[in-house]
């Protein structure tokens, strides 16, 4: 057929002995490897923690970790079993080697925070799967040249295999397991499908002299590796669907906000939340109170809708709005409105208090916050409440003023801190200003 002269893998094919000399050649762990092995651990441990993707990348590009995969895979689609005994002891003993030296790195580093970078390697799916799938492919077909190009880096790049080991690091020296488990789950799917990608592009690229025994048992190796692959697989398939559906729900619920909560000049939805494990959607706005009859209009279409359906809505309600009544009736001394007025502020009293007492908090919160963090220049915050005639602070909504750029540990540990501090949730807005200085 025409169309297969494009995709033929024999075309510009590096001869047999240039390929076994690149493969078995690439799963080296002593001198020079050895060193860059230690080296990309502490590279890929240093970015983790400093939440650096630039640096992590980095870590990619020199980890020798692909090289023993790879072997394993020529080890297996060649019958050369030696060598994939030889790879298999090798990648062993780089697991050990980076999983140890990252928990080392980690259990004495001042920064113990959990960032992006480092939660991103702990929850897999099946997208990681198929990442490796085709990485490896790239990765062997580009081994198999000639001439070898810039496909590696790339490979190394998108088939992360040092991140998700000194992840496991972190897990183990931080004593959660859920870390360890799961980065190491990424790290072993990622190397099994790139050994599998290899294996089935060599079993057909690389020359062997026809034995109907030994195609027997590559054909016995091939099925053996895909039910193992498909098992591999299971795990994250689920966590795939999983994350597929909180998408569409997060996605969904943006949308019924913008379209039927969210009213221009009168309404306007400044948070909210899904709690997955109650069913509930906890929505933060401020402007004109949702009357009952928009509540029940409000319900009977969040029920019409196929991935909110299980939910309940539930608003919170900004006491900020409230605070300005109660200013303006303190204000105006009318006759006429006096009683009204009075009636209002028997209603708001105890919100008012709330409000006062968080106003105090606010300005031991913001002493404090200024000096132990650095970057911080003001704060301010006020509660959030559910229920008027028993007001209780459910959240705290708390502006961060600064005049640099917050890091997402920084973050994570103000929000800490607030939290502890407030003993309730909190939402953060962070707004950076310009430095007078």
């Amino acid at each position: 057929m025409e169309i297969n002269k494009y995709f033929n893998l024999q075309f510009e094919r590096a001869d047999d002995a240039t390929i076994a000399k690149r493969l078995i050649g690439g799963a080296k762990i002593k001198g020079p490897a050895l060193v860059t092995l230690i080296l990309s651990i502490f590279i890929a441990s240093i970015g983790l923690n400093m939440n650096s993707t630039a640096v992590v990348i980095g870590a990619m590009l020199i980890s020798p970790l692909m090289g023993p995969i790879l072997a394993i895979g020529f080890g297996f689609a060649t019958l050369n079993f030696t060598v994939a005994k030889s790879g298999i002891l090798r990648l062993s003993v780089q697991i050990m080697i980076a999983v140890l030296a990252s928990a080392l790195y980690f259990y004495i580093s001042p920064v113990q925070t959990a960032t992006s970078e480092l939660l991103a390697r702990t929850e897999p799916n099946i997208f990681d799967v198929f990442i490796a799938i085709f990485g490896g492919l790239a990765g062997i077909i580009g081994q198999t040249r000639k001439t070898l190009d810039n496909v590696i880096p790339g490979v190394a790049i998108a088939t992360a295999l040092m991140p998700p080991l000194c992840t496991a690091g972190y897990g183990l020296a931080s004593g959660n397991w859920t870390y360890f488990f799961g980065a190491s789950y990424l790290f072993f799917i990622n190397a099994f499908f790139i050994f599998f990608a290899a294996f089935i592009v060599l079993k057909g690229v690389y020359s062997l002299p026809f034995h109907e025994q030994a195609e027997e048992r590559i054909r016995r190796n091939q099925l053996i590796f895909l039910v193992i692959g498909l098992i591999m697989a299971i795990p994250s398939i689920y966590a795939g669907y999983d994350m597929t559906i909180k998408y569409s729900e997060s996605n969904h619920l943006e949308q019924f906000i913008k379209n039927d909560i969210n009213q221009d000049g009168r309404r306007q939805v400044i948070d909210y939340s899904l709690d997955r494990k109650n069913k509930l959607v906890d929505i933060v706005a401020i402007g004109a109170p949702v009357t009952s009859e928009e509540r029940a209009q409000l319900d009977d279409k969040l029920q019409k809708d196929d991935y909110l359906q299980p939910y309940t809505l539930r608003f919170v309600t900004s006491v900020d709005e409230k605070k300005s009544t109660m200013d303006k009736v303190n204000s105006n001394k009318s006759s006429e409105n006096l009683e009204k007025y009075k009636n209002l502020s028997n209603l708001y009293q105890p919100t008012y208090e709330l409000v006062s007492e968080t106003i105090n908090t606010m300005k031991t919160t913001d002493a404090e916050a200024k000096a132990l963090f650095p970057f911080v220049s003001k704060v301010e915050g006020m509660p959030l409440i559910d229920n008027l005639e028993e007001p209780k602070a459910s959240r705290y909504m708390v502006i961060i003023h600064t005049t640099s750029t917050i890091s997402d540990a920084d973050l994570e540990r103000i929000k800490a801190w607030l939290e502890a501090k407030l003993s309730a949730p909190v939402t953060i807005s962070v707004e950076q200003t310009k430095s007078t200085l």
